[in-house]
């Protein structure tokens, strides 16, 4: 598998391990953080004996196995707040244990767009963005330029909302909320 995969909201993705130890290989698959947090405390101790209890390996992983005995992990329907991050396929015999993972990347995507509004000089007027993606989204406000046409990012707007408090003649026109995760480039 590669280190990293970048992957669209929705879609469905699978992992694939394999192992040239063996023989009785067992695979297993989990999240790599949650590994982490028990590897030294309970994990590690088990492997200092020979043979390895293969059984109680898996018996100290069992709050966090994602699936066991197969060497494909399918993820469907992905959902960047729960599904993005890493997963390591774990391999385990008698000789010892063996890992291997990958990060989850998912492109943003906006689910709230931000909408039309008409309002009157001196309202509060709040414009907001939310976005989901893995790792987390950054947010660029921009405004578009009534002499070129383009938009400009304008200073400090950097959050999931565009706040004009109040509004006022300037403030008006075309807004847009740009999303980015500055780990996925392509």
């Amino acid at each position: 598998e590669p280190s990293m995969m970048t992957i669209d909201n929705g879609s469905d993705i699978t992992f694939t391990c394999s192992a040239l130890g063996g023989p009785n290989n067992t695979f297993i698959w989990v999240r790599s953080d949650e590994l982490d947090e028990i590897f030294e405390s309970y994990i590690q101790p088990l492997l200092n004996t020979t043979p390895v209890d293969v059984s109680d390996i898996i018996s100290e992983l069992s709050d966090i196995i994602l699936e066991n005995g197969t060497t494909t992990l399918v993820i469907e329907s992905i959902n960047a707040t729960l599904n993005g991050g890493s997963y390591e396929c774990v391999v385990i015999n008698e000789a010892g244990l063996g890992r291997n993972d990958t990060t989850l990347y998912v492109r943003p995507v906006i689910t709230e767009q931000p909408i039309d509004v008409e309002t009157e000089v001196d309202n509060i007027v709040i414009l907001t963005c939310i976005a989901d993606s893995f790792p987390a989204p950054e947010y660029q406000w921009e405004m578009r330029n009534r002499t070129s046409g383009e938009f400009e990012p304008i200073d400090g707007e950097t959050d999931t909302t565009l706040v004009f408090d109040p509004i006022d003649y300037e403030d008006y026109g075309t807004y847009r909320c740009e999303v980015t995760t500055p780990t996925i480039n392509e």
